[in-house]
């Protein structure tokens, strides 16, 4: 039967399901007649003719093959084993074949997945994603006018036939940012002989394909034999492994009866580098990857997968995210300084797409930051947050990252599906879960900060041999991270992932359940810690140090649901907020105080445990109202204290709120009481505390012996504890006492050890009087000018992070600034003090180290 068209033009065939995507072929046909190409449709009950045979004939006397899917498989006919959608795929084959299939697609049907998984594997078919009828239109167009210049140039029959090369790689439509080191890292090992495989694991959006087609584009000169880029996201059947690698490399291996041993043959012995893209979905097929290798020594693989291969000849390397800047308390850096980080690089790279003009600045700098560190540094997060800043200056961006990461939005629409948002990203890799690992990754999700196995194991019901084995799993699925610290590995999960995964664990019917064996797990841990912590033992303030973010989110469950252990949990964490430097405001100040007005109801040792707590947080922060109100309530309780430790730091608290009303030698009785009653306790960290306590107040009142006496004592037991910030203060009052003795060339070596000391342990109250203590030695000096600049410089220090001096310290140092005042007159000493309240902590401590211009 011979179909003519009413001219010669070339005729294009366009094949889809009958039952959908009607505006689609409508739009496809005005497309191909636009390029005055001959649509040719098939429409059942159109021509008087039997479809199979119908549709047959057309594809006979075509010259380009379109095909439209989306979610039917369409009509199978009486004989037939495919439909007639299949059939006419498989007819097209001598022809330039063109697909095209629409997303999203809920309802696909399982054949037309089974067809569709098959094309995408033979690899040797354009296929392209569409949303809507005009991008369709668009596509087609554009794709048509390329095959005609290229391929019907001549229409010799010569042209009809196809040569396969190896698949190119992806050509990069945006800069690689921030890899430098990884891609010197990647191509290392992959340049070594012994290496065979490298699979880069991480989870959804860190950057594995983009670091990967980088890889190989360095190495393009040093594989004769090629190298071939082969996708497999959109392959979900483990048997067409070999079958696509062959397809990338030009090889059919279909009818073959070793795939392996064929596709090594194809390849013989030439060097090549294939780079196996989202391998996650294959893994089952591992084995096959494993035989190839040992068929074919000139083959080498580079692989992208969220979970490794399990194979013997794998390298794994796993991308991290990328390094973030500093945290506010660290960090100081201008806008320049901070541009130059690789998160941020990143940021401002995707934001001038969208705003060619955007710069970090003063004004935006710091939201900048904390919107990268918000994002863990993952390069998909963080690009579709920049494209945000189209609306959103980074401020309003941040204020939103704050309230739902889905303020993120999509990304452009020629990004993979899985990709366009965070939430599908990470939806993506828990699909490939089984029940028993994907039931973990929901109960970890209540975890903050990372985890033990046998936090894991005790909080989800499990024995630690279980936890053990699906944490394992849950990392090589690149869900969650092993961090490797001083205590042994400890799994966490990224902040971005943890906020998606935890809407599943609050939809679980033992959501509460989890919640409540989390709460109680922690507050076992800070029990068990409360000797050690008091002992100032490095291994339990590391470990409290580790699960803090844990530990508050025990405080918060126990305020909302069972406040009576908090007392008690609050005295036993104090020593671990004090040695840190300075109390967790959030727990201390915010939790302490939501407790404080039912105190009395709680139990005597619950109230005096309590009162203890909020008065020394509030001393050590400068608050004197809150110290004072909690002292007046504490102080009638003294008496009836039954606890030997509790009483003896009842009068340290003492010691240190006295001097808030200016009774020095009440505050001395107060200091001494105590260390009286810590000498049979073997307490060395509150006993060293209590001797730098009676130091400072010896010194303020003028007795320096006395002072030194109290202060060698100090010394040696923060020396033996090991406590940077605590040594670090006993080097200062040294240092101070030294200069009021006349002894300043003595005095500069130790305040210069003092100041490093307490930088090391990144404490900013003892920085700051480190500060102040370098201040008197530079007026000792003659160098008023620095010295109150320095003086300024230490009380801005405390300012910006809302401290004040400790109350035994205040009028030592009111004294030093007196004395500043009146060496270089009112107007001076004002001027240089709030250029010092200006100065970064990184400017204060050079300005110290410097020296007085004497020294100099």
């Amino acid at each position: 039967m011979a179909i003519r068209t009413p001219d010669q033009r070339l005729r294009v065939f366009v094949s889809s399901a009958l039952g959908e995507l009607a505006p689609e072929r409508h739009a496809v046909s005005r497309a191909i007649s636009a390029l005055r190409l001959t649509p040719v449709l098939f429409e059942l009950g159109a021509r008087p003719h039997p479809p199979q045979e119908l549709y047959r004939a057309y594809l006979d006397q075509s010259d380009v093959f379109i095909g439209l899917y989306w979610q039917r498989y369409g009509w199978v006919g009486p004989g037939m084993q495919v439909s007639g959608l299949e059939e006419e795929f498989d007819l097209g084959r001598g022809l330039p074949q063109l697909l095209y299939i629409k997303t999203p697609a809920p309802d696909r049907e399982p054949l037309l997945t089974g067809l569709l998984d098959r094309i995408k594997a033979e690899g040797a078919v354009s296929y392209r994603a569409f949303r809507t009828p005009a991008e369709l239109a668009r596509l087609v167009r554009d794709d048509l006018a390329m095959l005609l210049s290229e391929r019907f140039a001549d229409r010799a029959p010569a042209a009809r036939a196809t040569v396969r090369e190896p698949r190119p790689l992806p050509a990069s439509t945006t800069s690689l940012v921030g890899r430098e080191h990884d891609l010197d890292e990647v191509v290392s090992l992959l340049e070594r002989p012994d290496v065979r495989l490298v699979t880069l694991t991480g989870p959804g959006g860190i950057g594995k394909t983009r670091l990967a087609v980088a890889a190989a584009q360095r190495l393009r000169g040093h594989f004769p034999g090629g190298t071939a880029f082969v996708p497999f996201a959109a392959v979900s059947d483990p048997g067409l492994l070999l079958a696509s690698i062959g397809q990338a490399v030009g090889s059919d291996l279909a009818g073959t009866r070793s795939p392996a041993e064929a596709l090594a043959e194809q390849v013989g012995d030439e060097q090549w580098l294939m780079i196996l893209d989202n391998l996650e979905q294959m893994v089952t097929a591992a084995a096959d990857l494993g035989e190839l290798l040992a068929r074919s020594a000139g083959l080498k693989f580079l692989v992208t997968s969220r979970t490794v291969l399990g194979l013997r000849a794998e390298r794994e390397y796993p991308v991290p995210p990328l390094p973030l800047p500093l945290p506010p308390d660290q960090a100081g850096a201008a806008p320049g300084e901070l541009a130059a980080g690789p998160a941020v690089r990143l940021f401002v790279d995707r934001a001038r797409r969208v705003r060619p003009d955007f710069a970090v600045t003063p004004g935006n700098a710091a939201a900048v930051a904390e919107i990268c560190r918000r994002l863990d540094g993952v390069p998909l997060a963080i690009e579709l947050a920049a494209a945000r800043v189209r609306l959103l200056d980074p401020v309003a961006l941040l204020a939103r990252l704050a309230r739902s990461i889905d303020a993120l939005g999509t990304g452009p629409v020629d990004m993979p599906e899985r990709q366009r948002t965070l939430r599908a990203t990470v939806q993506w890799s828990v699909d490939l879960l089984d029940d028993a690992e994907r039931s973990l990754l929901e109960i970890v999700a209540v975890f903050a900060g990372g985890w033990t196995i046998d936090a894991a194991a005790q909080v989800a019901g499990l024995d630690e041999d279980e936890a053990l084995g699906l944490t394992d799993a849950l990392a090589r699925h690149s869900l969650i991270q092993l961090d490797r610290t001083d205590l042994g590995p400890r799994p966490r999960m990224l902040e971005t992932v943890r906020e998606l995964i935890s809407e599943r664990l609050a939809n679980r019917a033992d959501a509460a359940v989890i919640a409540r064996r989390h709460a109680g797990f922690y507050r076992e841990l800070a029990d068990q810690a409360d000797r050690p912590l008091r002992a100032a033992q490095a291994a339990a303030v590391d470990r409290m140090d580790a699960e803090a973010d844990n530990v508050a989110a025990a405080v918060r469950w126990h305020l909302a649901h069972d406040p009576g252990p908090l007392p008690h949990l609050f005295r036993v964490l104090w020593p671990f907020w004090f040695l840190r430097g300075h109390p967790d405001e959030a727990l201390v100040r915010q939790r302490v105080e939501q407790l404080l007005p039912a105190a009395s109801s709680l139990g005597p040792q619950a109230e005096e445990e309590l009162l203890w707590t909020a008065g020394v947080s509030a001393a050590d922060r400068g608050d004197d109202q809150a110290t004072q109100a909690v002292r007046r309530r504490l102080e009638p309780l003294l008496p009836e204290i039954r606890d030997p430790f509790l009483s003896a730091v009842a009068d340290l608290f003492m010691a240190w709120s006295t001097p808030i009303a200016g009774d020095l030698g009440q505050a001395l009785r107060e200091a001494a009481a105590c260390l009286d009653k810590l000498r049979g306790q073997d307490e060395p960290f509150f006993t060293s505390v209590a001797e730098f306590t009676a130091s400072t107040i010896e010194t303020t009142l003028g007795r320096h012996d006395r002072a030194l006496r109290h202060l060698s004592e100090s010394r040696a037991l923060a020396d033996e504890s090991g406590i940077r910030w605590l040594a670090a203060g006993t080097r200062v009052q040294l240092g101070i006492l030294q200069v009021l003795q006349g002894k300043p060339d003595e005095a500069r070596p130790v305040l210069v050890e003092a100041l490093n000391l307490s930088l090391a342990a990144r404490s900013t109250p003892w920085t700051a009087l480190s500060l102040a203590g370098h201040a008197r030695l530079a007026l000792a000096k003659g160098d008023a000018g620095l010295a109150a600049r320095l003086a300024g410089a230490a009380q801005g220090l405390r300012w910006r992070v809302g401290l004040q001096a400790w109350p035994i310290l205040r009028r030592s140092e009111a004294e030093l600034f007196a004395q500043v005042r009146q060496s270089l007159g009112g107007e001076q000493f004002d001027q240089a003090f709030a250029d010092g309240s200006a100065l970064s902590q990184r400017e204060a401590v050079a300005a110290a180290r410097a020296g007085p211009a004497a020294d100099v």
